[in-house]
């Protein structure tokens, strides 16, 4: 997911850009969305990709931030 993010991150700024605006047209104003936000999202889908994948692996040495 995150090489994804990187190749297509100009068009996932300007997706961006177009919701935040369209978000402030809105009565009332949405919450506007940031590149932390997207980010954090693909970040927990990750997890979401691991927990149903067939063996569990969240669980071993190399997942771990300190590896």
């Amino acid at each position: 997911i995150s090489k994804a993010l990187q190749r297509r991150s100009q068009a996932i700024w300007n997706a961006l850009s177009r919701f935040n605006l369209q978000a402030a047209a809105l009565v009332p104003p949405r919450p506007q969305l940031t590149w932390k936000d997207i980010v954090e999202y693909s970040f927990l889908g990750e997890f979401d990709l691991l927990r149903q994948s067939r063996s569990d692996i969240r669980t071993l040495d190399w997942t771990k931030p300190a590896h």
